[in-house]
């Protein structure tokens, strides 16, 4: 976590944030204590599998999709059963799991199929930063974890209130969220995305659109817009964020932008904590705020 980025108003946030560091610090290793005996897990979301870890029953994982990346040492210890929402029957049978957890399919079907071989298959709703701590109770419940599940949902919820209160002084900055590149997408009003910018302090100029997912625009729809900040999630994007400011520079008309003019485009060192809603979801907020933040600070030189 970045903790110079809290103002004048985060010094209990800064403990906050330090609590909350250390509980993720040691959940998200393996740990010592061997899972629940006979418990066979199977993610087949990232947000799902970092959660397991997180509450202390990585042990407990025998598969995943190949979106799930985090923890790393997963990657080699488990086994991938498909993408995302989309598991391979055989490899499901193959693994006997005791539990297979899921936040949606990609065909349902699938699921109804899953439930006829006899698994266990719990769906967690976990679509928007309030089903969060929610989902980390409940999954703590089915891997036998409640206590740490608990724990860990409750310093979420004082993390986010300390978020809603604390929220940065000084004009909110207009943030075009660029998802993908080819062709250029960005988040509607109600996405998950959208939710984290708000959190952050800054107007997510996709929320003109009343959509809970990411949709394509054109160009000419981000330049007319003209954003304060450019944020880049998208994978097309590779290297670092002076890469991504290249390659959104060089479209034609994004280097009269205000974002590109004053030096505004960022990207994360790691999406996956701005796309995933997760445990490491406030490291992302807080990555945000500290952009928005530099944002104020320049806009004040002025």
């Amino acid at each position: 976590m970045r903790f110079s980025s809290f103002n004048r108003h985060g010094g209990r946030g800064l403990i906050g944030a330090m609590a909350l560091a250390a509980l993720w610090a040691g959940a998200c290793r393996r740990q010592a204590e061997p899972a629940p005996e006979g418990l066979r897990v199977v993610s087949l979301a990232p947000n799902l599998t970092e959660m397991i870890c997180a509450v202390g029953a990585c042990d407990a994982l025998v598969g995943r999709t190949s979106a799930c990346l985090y923890p790393s040492d997963i990657v080699q210890d488990v086994p991938a059963v498909g993408g995302f929402g989309a598991p391979s029957l055989e490899m499901l049978m193959a693994l006997h799991p005791t539990l297979i957890v899921d936040v949606a399919l990609e065909n349902e079907h699938t699921g109804r199929k899953i439930e006829a071989l006899g698994f266990r298959r719990e769906r967690i709703v976990c679509q928007r930063l309030p089903d969060i701590p929610d989902a980390l109770v409940r999954i703590g419940v089915l891997v036998d974890r409640a206590e740490a599940g608990n724990a860990l949902a409750d310093a979420m919820r004082r993390r986010l209130r300390e978020f809603e209160q604390n929220a940065p002084d000084g004009r909110r900055p207009s943030v075009y969220v660029e998802i993908w590149s080819d062709p250029v997408m960005t988040a509607g009003k109600h996405s998950f995305v959208a939710e984290l910018v708000r959190l952050a302090g800054g107007d997510n100029i996709g929320d003109e659109v009343e959509r809970d997912d990411y949709f394509r625009v054109s160009s000419e729809w981000v330049v007319a817009r003209n954003p304060d900040m450019i944020v880049s999630l998208s994978q097309s994007h590779r290297g670092d964020a002076a890469s991504a400011e290249r390659q959104i520079a060089s479209r034609s008309g994004w280097e009269r932008l205000d974002a590109v003019r004053h030096g505004r485009v960022y990207r994360s060192e790691n999406a996956g904590i701005l796309t995933s809603p997760g445990p490491r979801v406030l490291d992302g907020v807080e990555e945000l705020r500290t952009w928005i933040r530099a944002y104020g600070e320049t806009s004040r030189g002025k």
